[in-house]
């Protein structure tokens, strides 16, 4: 299993492929980098090398003592220390729901390192705007409904609880995985997610980016996706699936890789044609 040992923490990551298309997949606020598992199947080896990241406190990658050391920023640095590693370069990068966050304060940073971006329900660059006793409240309920939900055999985030259809394997494993994250993780995660002000940031990257999102999304509703995508800049593609909820990557991978497959190998080239040619 290949591991990244960085100057703070020591993450690990899944692996697929050989090909010259990279991608970098980031996932959200419970999950961990398996959750990419079955999008990462979806794209042929020898078109594609991808990794995705177990981010600090996820799955088998170190987790920090402090509720600070899981701020997004935290999460988008330990990303380029991992690319920079692997030597990757130009690639594509993907982030689901919170992870939409921490990818979004990376294009910021680190437009250079890449060719495109892709949201997939991902969380509003702008957070949220809340008092610091408003967000301790809201961070206090959320834990309250996650042991609710954790004791009840709900999935969380949106995701499928494995007796409900899917890869029952599969569910069962990332299930273990969310049910494992220390609430440290969580609390300094989301408390960052929320005093993230990045609307004109965003509005400005020079790079193709796409959001995809399902109209069944009761984690973040279709209304807040379509506010999130009007964020980023005109031209900014937008793929909405109809029936789908919060999770695709688990719900419907095979769908999800054919969309970034048209994006990486159509669109992005296409577009740098005609920027090209300006």
């Amino acid at each position: 299993m290949p591991f990244a040992t960085l100057s703070k923490v020591r993450l690990h990551y899944y692996e697929r492929g050989y090909g010259p298309a990279q991608v970098v997949f980031v996932h959200g606020f419970q999950a961990s980098g398996r959750i990419w598992q079955l999008v990462q199947e979806a794209l042929p080896e020898d078109q594609y090398h991808s990794i995705a990241i177990d981010n600090r406190g996820a799955g088998q990658s170190d987790a920090p003592p402090d509720e600070a050391d899981f701020a997004i920023e935290c999460f988008a640095g330990d990303i380029h220390e991992v690319v920079t590693q692997l030597e990757m370069r130009d690639f594509t990068l993907v982030g689901h729901s919170m992870g939409g966050g921490t990818v979004a304060r990376y294009a910021v940073d680190h437009p250079e390192m890449l060719k495109a971006l892709v949201l997939l329900d991902p969380s509003d660059p702008d957070g949220r705007e809340m008092s610091a006793d408003e967000i301790d409240a809201f961070l206090d309920a959320r834990m309250a409904a996650r042991s609710e939900q954790r004791a009840r055999g709900g999935g969380g985030d949106g995701i499928i609880p494995a007796d409900e259809g899917g890869s029952g394997d599969f569910l069962r494993l990332l299930g273990a995985d969310m049910a494992a994250a220390p609430e440290r993780r969580l609390r300094g995660s989301m408390r960052s997610l929320l005093n993230m002000r990045l609307g004109g940031a965003v509005a400005a990257l020079p790079i193709p980016v796409l959001l995809a999102c399902g109209d069944q999304d009761e984690l973040i509703p279709l209304a807040a996706m379509l506010a999130t995508w009007a964020k980023y800049p005109k031209g900014t593609g937008l793929k909405v699936w109809h029936g789908a909820g919060h999770s695709p990557n688990v719900e419907m991978p095979g769908e999800v890789a054919a969309l970034l497959r048209q994006f990486i190998e159509r669109t992005v080239p296409s577009r740098r044609t005609l920027a090209g040619a300006v």
